[in-house]
């Protein structure tokens, strides 16, 4: 059976959570169906190329490496210098290696990872804020969770990147909550020759959360 190992998070303390994101439903949500994907990633993406934008502890990215061995290189990256420390802290804790570069999304490894990922995961700041809580002069543990308007703000930013990131048989990996607007993600995707479905759903308290996934369109002759 596939199996995803949660990560050892002890090596990181109450001040390290001061800053950086700590670990909940969503990312234990994410982990879930990652794992129930798992055999599909293997055997069919074999992927060479892993990366989680907005990585935080390094807790998923983590347990993907844990399971997925030396095959594949691991990525990540985050806005909060704090958490890509933590990401590096979490990967070496755990003996895997993750190469963590802090940055605004993806921008600075575009042209280095041009459809090259295989495997592209991202839980998003979800949460429907005002504006004034994206102020990146704030403590920026805010960040992680703040969303600005339908909490689309920084995961709209992403999707006109994403077909230029995924290989041929690369798999993104999005959750979502329910007020982000599930039906307008897809189409907006859609529109980026991407298809998807659905990998899992949960209720976490009054969220309701949902782990899509998305690929390009194979056009069959």
């Amino acid at each position: 059976m596939d199996h995803i190992e949660t990560p050892d998070l002890s090596h990181l303390t109450a001040s390290d959570y001061e800053h950086v994101y700590e670990p909940a439903e969503d990312s234990f949500l994410i982990i879930d169906a990652l794992e129930s994907e798992l055999h599909d990633i293997r055997n069919h993406t074999k992927p060479l190329l892993a990366l989680e934008v907005g990585s935080g502890s390094g807790v998923v990215i983590t347990a993907l490496a844990k399971s997925l061995g030396t095959s594949c290189t691991y990525f990540s990256t985050d806005i909060n210098p704090k958490a890509c420390s933590a990401t590096r802290r979490t990967a070496t804790f755990n003996k895997v290696q993750v190469q963590a570069v802090n940055c605004d999304l993806v921008l600075p490894l575009l042209t280095r990872l041009q459809n090259n990922v295989d495997v592209l995961i991202f839980n998003p700041p979800y949460v429907p804020t005002i504006d004034t809580e994206l102020d990146k002069s704030g403590n920026p543990i805010n960040l992680s969770w703040a969303g600005g308007l339908r909490g689309r703000v920084v995961m709209d930013r992403l999707f006109p990147l994403v077909p230029q990131l995924l290989s041929p048989k690369g798999r993104f990996y999005l959750l979502i909550l329910k007020e982000n607007g599930e039906e307008d993600i897809v189409q907006t995707l859609t529109r980026l020759g991407m298809t998807s479905s659905v990998v899992m759903e949960r209720r976490a308290g009054r969220e309701q959360l949902k782990v899509l996934c998305f690929q390009h369109v194979v056009n069959k002759v």
